[in-house]
């Protein structure tokens, strides 16, 4: 409609845009008070029956605008009914949708599974059309046997909350909600978790969408479906939700919700730092973004990359070779926010930021990590490291240290002897 009032004119198309905007976003300046409003995307999908969308509460928490997009248009939403404490919620609108999912009513969900998820992760960087990853039921409840979960093994990313968890009949047995922090859990244990992610299962949405009177149907999944065919179904039930919304700070846990995630915006171009002197005895920084190396006593920092800037700015990519006799369990990293760093400074007070990443990296070996580092993180440098003793070692054959204090720039290296 705003297109067929377009012309050549210049004003007319200025005034064209300035009319979609303001149908777009909501009137009126936030309060001076109020945190600036952010875009944040996460995924729905329609139940039979009602026509109406499932999704997580936190995916439309503290929405000032929320739009349904369809696969061409896109429509208002308003949110129905939500229970935070199961988090689920059920939108209404008016855009067509051109499929619906019914819910599993038979036989009970068995450990081992084959199940599919369907959403719309990492707006902006993998596909606008939605993405589907497959897995299997790894366990019947979430976390500390919590019995409204079921733990599952489809990869799933930012924006995936929300979305449907689909058996191979290509019914509904539980909405993707969240995964384990693979970083705090890794802190607790020394190892990082793979292929941990939640749903809310089948039982308490059905619960949900009973005591809000809403309407949904039911099949028994008696017969098995292509994972084609699956996608299929999903692909014209499923739904991408767009927030408007002022974000508070998330409150810390042990799982991490997949959604919302951030709107992308317009990288800005990392500056490409000037040719400078590396002092001796002193590596040179890693800019981001770049392949330049990072030598130091016994661990390489190769790369850094930054593999979602539009979505993601703040996840790095690192590749780290280790040069020495032992398994490193652990690293830490600084990073810098100038246009440019001549050396890594040798003491951590002079880093704006630090990060403890656990790589688990046996002799000889390279690896690549992500951490979650600044944004505008520019240039990463190795403080410290520890060390696995590598091999039967005893207590009396693990290497002495060293009498002198390291020099500046050197490892601080911290030999743990063998259990």
């Amino acid at each position: 409609m705003y297109a067929q009032a377009c012309t050549i004119d210049l004003r007319r198309v200025l005034l064209c845009v300035a009319v979609a905007l303001a149908a777009f976003w909501p009137s009126g300046a936030p309060a001076q008070n109020q945190s600036p409003s952010t875009v944040r995307s996460g995924s729905g999908f329609a139940i039979a029956r009602s026509g109406h969308i499932v999704t997580n509460a936190h995916v439309v928490a503290g929405c000032t605008n929320l739009r349904v997009l369809g696969d061409r248009s896109q429509a208002a939403g308003t949110v129905i009914a939500v229970d935070p404490e199961s988090d689920l919620a059920v939108v209404r609108t008016v855009l067509p949708i051109s499929g619906s999912l019914a819910l599993r009513g038979g036989p009970p969900l068995r450990l081992g599974e084959s199940v599919i998820v369907f959403g719309f992760p990492l707006t902006g960087s993998l596909s606008k059309a939605g993405n589907l990853t497959t897995g299997n039921v790894s366990a019947l409840a979430g976390l500390r046997d919590d019995p409204n979960y079921v733990q599952v093994t489809a990869p799933v990313q930012p924006g995936n909350s929300g979305g449907p968890l689909l058996d191979q009949s290509g019914h509904v047995i539980g909405v993707v909600t969240a995964k384990l922090d693979a970083l705090k859990t890794a802190q607790r244990t020394g190892d990082i978790p793979q292929n941990v992610n939640f749903a809310v299962k089948l039982e308490a949405l059905t619960a949900f969408l009973d005591a809000k009177h809403i309407a949904y149907d039911t099949a028994v999944s008696d017969k098995t479906l292509a994972v084609a065919d699956v996608a299929q179904s999903a692909t014209s039930a499923a739904v991408r939700l767009q927030c408007a919304a002022n974000d508070a700070s998330p409150v810390p846990s042990e799982t991490v919700r997949v959604s919302p995630q951030p709107e992308p915006a317009e990288p800005a171009p990392l500056p490409v730092p000037p040719p400078a002197p590396i002092l001796p005895g002193r590596p040179a920084p890693v800019p981001s973004d770049a392949a330049e190396q990072q030598m130091t006593e016994q661990v390489q920092l190769v790369e850094v990359r930054t593999p979602y800037p539009g979505t993601a700015p703040a996840v790095r990519e690192l590749t780290i070779v280790n040069r020495s006799a032992f398994s490193v369990l652990q690293i830490t990293l600084g990073w810098l926010e100038g246009s440019s760093a001549p050396y890594c400074p040798p003491s951590a007070a002079a880093y704006r930021g630090t990060r403890d990443l656990f790589v688990s990296l046996k002799p000889g070996e390279s690896t690549t990590t992500i951490g979650e580092f600044s944004p505008q993180a520019k240039y990463f440098c190795v403080l410290s490291a520890q060390f696995l003793s590598f091999g039967r070692k005893s207590e009396q054959q693990r290497p002495a240290e060293p009498a002198e204090p390291l020099p500046p720039g050197r490892l601080e290296v911290t030999p743990i002897p063998q259990q």
